[in-house]
């Protein structure tokens, strides 16, 4: 069901472009919720800070690709599917955690969670197309804890206050490797 939806989705020339356009639209209002930590922290970093951002640009440029009729490296749409789900779902459970704080504005909370719920739907709809190298599994994965190393250990973390901190370390690094294996182990036993 799953594999059926995916093809028909991106085999439709009209949903890539919307979903590529939604996607980057989505970066650029990703970007402008971190200037204040991005304004802050040397360039260098900021590949580490911006999760959610780079997550939904990689997939506008999937959607890109797949329009243009370009191959797609395995190992892109390998990455972008576990960065869709792994942060969108980290950040619905910060919002959950600490809905008191970022739901001053309910619209805007709510709001924020369902576009969250939009790029878990978007990495899982990508796992059928994948098929994991072992070699781009361990890449993805050292690139998945060196990024959870930085977040809490080198305080790129989005800034969010301390109270449940220690928990979402200990679920970003579980989520980094729990996903990871579990797609390759799912998608090389399909094949």
């Amino acid at each position: 069901m799953l594999k059926k939806f995916s093809e028909r989705v991106f085999s439709n020339r009209k949903a890539l472009l919307l979903l590529a356009v939604l996607n980057f639209l989505g970066f650029l209002v990703g970007m402008s919720t971190y200037y204040l930590q991005l304004s802050e922290a040397p360039a260098y970093l900021w590949i580490v800070i911006l999760d959610c951002p780079i997550a939904v640009l990689l997939f506008a440029i999937v959607c890109a690709f797949i329009y243009l009729k370009l191959e797609v490296p395995n190992v892109l749409e390998f990455f972008t599917s576990v960065y869709l789900i792994k942060f969108g779902v980290w950040t619905m459970l910060v919002l959950v955690l600490y809905w008191n704080y970022y739901s001053a504005d309910a619209v805007i909370g709510a709001s924020t969670f369902l576009l969250h719920v939009g790029m878990v739907l978007e990495g899982v709809m990508l796992m059928p197309r994948i098929r994991p190298k072992k070699y781009n599994t361990v890449i993805l994965l050292a690139i998945l804890l060196i990024n959870d190393f930085f977040d809490y250990f080198l305080g790129t973390v989005t800034r969010i206050p301390p109270e449940h901190l220690g928990f979402l370390m200990y679920e970003s690094f579980a989520a980094s490797i729990l996903l990871t294996l579990s797609i390759f182990i799912y998608q090389n036993k399909r094949s």
